[in-house]
């Protein structure tokens, strides 16, 4: 996503209080930044949940 700080944090909103570790990486220009998140979820309907709230909450996410 287009590096914006609002919209990492909202991010971190999203998955706070789940024990998620997040790292982002910006990009050689830093007009990206990467965003990871490694959290241990219930079961694969919670993983796609969170897929839909992050997609739906902010902009520009592109998920893998």
């Amino acid at each position: 996503m287009l590096t914006n700080k609002s919209k990492i944090i909202q991010i971190h909103d999203i998955f706070d209080n789940m024990g998620a570790v997040i790292n982002t990486k910006k990009s050689k220009n830093g007009k990206y930044t990467s965003v990871s998140v490694n959290v241990k979820m219930s079961n694969p309907t919670a993983v796609i949940a969170k897929y839909k709230r992050v997609g739906e909450e902010v902009d520009g996410v592109i998920s893998l």
